[in-house]
């Protein structure tokens, strides 16, 4: 399968869209994007993942049980740590999409939720264990690709 994740406000705080899977929407919430000045992939555990296309594949560890993991070399982004090419000084790995509520809930990876809102002056997604159980649902344990994009006039400049 193939799904979507539309940004619509790149903002200093964070990153807000839209995952759109088969029947279901999530608001997503992610940290601001921070470009890498060494190569790209964005800065390693402070930014979003840049836009593009990804592979995303079923990912469990302790901590992030039954998660999904984005891989696209090419844009400096791998699975795991080890699989960055030796010697190469910049690029990514462990990028999720988990539970989470805040932008300082994902270190460089995408929470899912059933809606955006407002905490205090915080931006935020609501029902996050929620959504991520209607994407599990979904998406299963085979891999899928997802094709990250801003909206239509929106870049990550503004």
């Amino acid at each position: 399968m193939i799904f979507v994740l539309t940004r619509f406000a790149y903002l200093p705080d964070c990153t807000l869209g839209w995952l759109d899977a088969d029947t279901i929407r999530l608001a997503t919430l992610e940290r601001p994007w921070i470009p890498e000045p060494n190569g790209s992939g964005g800065k390693r555990r402070e930014s979003c993942v840049p836009d593009g296309t990804y592979f995303v594949r079923h990912h469990s560890s302790d901590k992030f049980p039954d998660t999904f993991a984005l891989v696209n070399p090419l844009l400096g982004v791998w699975y795991q740590p080890d699989d960055i090419p030796e010697g190469q000084g910049w690029g990514r790995s462990a990028i999720l999409i988990h539970a989470g509520n805040r932008a300082g809930d994902v270190v460089g990876c995408i929470a899912v939720g059933i809606r955006h809102s407002t905490a205090a002056t915080e931006r935020v997604v609501l029902d996050s264990r929620k959504a991520l159980d209607q994407l599990r649902t979904v998406l299963g344990k085979e891999t899928h690709s997802l094709q990250i994009h801003p909206t239509s006039g929106t870049s990550e400049n503004t």
